[in-house]
């Protein structure tokens, strides 16, 4: 609910597609003429939340996957994990317009020769391979890294290809980031996002709602400060126990429990009315595979779920935006 010390921006964004937000598919099909979908690539890399660099056991959320899609086989090489998935995608969505994306883990923590590598090897898979995103972790990225990721633009053709960084920040609250492990801090992002700035590099923000220990008004000042800082793209997620993960212990023994689906229907919502009205938001819902979700089990229907989010801002009569203050 608004208060009487908040101010709207009556956004009149005519988002595609009938949503009430901006999403990430209709501005793709829309940029690149045609319906673009992302490869999940896994080339092994760790984390330095995990292998001891910063810290052991990784995020409390965070399964042995390292929050993949479980949809490749890390055993094939980076080009068979590509044309193995794009058959399969071609015939499902009906597309010939793929992004590899490197998701499992941080992606680049690695060398730069190393990680030239597995990109090159990604973008010369097939030639329908037209862009390139790679997720990580803000303290993973320098000017050296980010400058390699910009050199895909043009590096293999005469056309501009597409390049993204998604960043995993989660929420701009350090307690909480400490709460769950992240061993990194809102700082950290500031950083990279700074240099990702610089570098003109279309980027996404992962956050995650229902994090322990936060309120409302937490998650509400995570979607502000993005809105502030004018981000390109936003993924959320919700705080899910996936199998074999620290959060799962815990939900197990009754020391966490996740968010309602109502009152995730409605903080959705409320977090996008304060984004910027031009962001583009990558999700709403899915987290991890069904077959691995151990709480809550409603947020594997996730096409339910998206559809209550459309029909509680159909209810409000709002759409992203709408408390944004400039």
């Amino acid at each position: 609910m608004l208060t009487t010390t908040e101010t709207t921006h009556q956004s009149t964004t005519p988002y595609p597609n009938d949503k009430a937000y901006n999403p990430y598919g209709a501005y793709l099909k829309q940029r690149f003429g045609g319906r673009v979908v992302k490869i999940t690539v896994d080339p092994g890399f760790s984390c330095p939340n995990i292998d001891g660099t910063k810290g052991r056991g990784g995020c409390t959320f965070c399964d042995e996957t390292g929050s993949s899609s479980r949809t490749v086989d890390k055993q094939d090489d980076i080009a068979e994990q590509i044309t193995g998935n794009m058959e399969r995608m071609r015939k499902r969505f009906k597309t010939s317009r793929f992004v590899a994306y490197f998701q499992p883990h941080t992606n680049t923590f690695a060398p730069v020769g190393t990680l030239k590598s597995v990109y090159d090897q990604a973008m010369q898979a097939h030639p329908d391979v037209m862009g390139l995103a790679v997720s990580t972790r803000p303290d993973c990225v320098d000017d050296e890294k980010l400058a390699l990721i910009k050199s895909y633009q043009t590096g293999f053709t005469e056309h501009e290809r597409y390049v993204s960084v998604e960043y995993g920040l989660q929420t701009i609250h350090n307690k909480t980031l400490a709460l769950v492990n992240r061993c990194e801090t809102v700082e950290d992002f500031e950083t990279a996002y700074r240099l990702t700035q610089q570098f003109e590099l279309d980027h996404c923000i992962h956050v995650i709602l229902g994090m322990p220990g936060e309120s409302h008004d937490d998650m509400m000042a995570t979607a502000k400060q993005l809105a502030a800082w004018r981000v390109a793209g936003v993924k959320i997620h919700m705080l899910v126990a996936m199998g074999k993960t620290p959060l799962a212990k815990l939900y197990r023994a009754g020391h966490w429990h996740p968010m309602e689906r109502q009152d995730y229907i409605e903080t959705v919502c409320d977090f996008l009315e304060y984004l910027h009205p031009e962001c583009i938001i990558h999700r709403v819902a899915g987290n991890g595979h069904p077959q691995h979700v151990v709480a809550p089990q409603w947020m594997t229907q996730k096409f339910d779920v998206m559809a209550d989010i459309d029909a509680e801002f159909a209810r409000r009569g709002t759409q992203q935006g709408q408390r944004y203050t400039p």
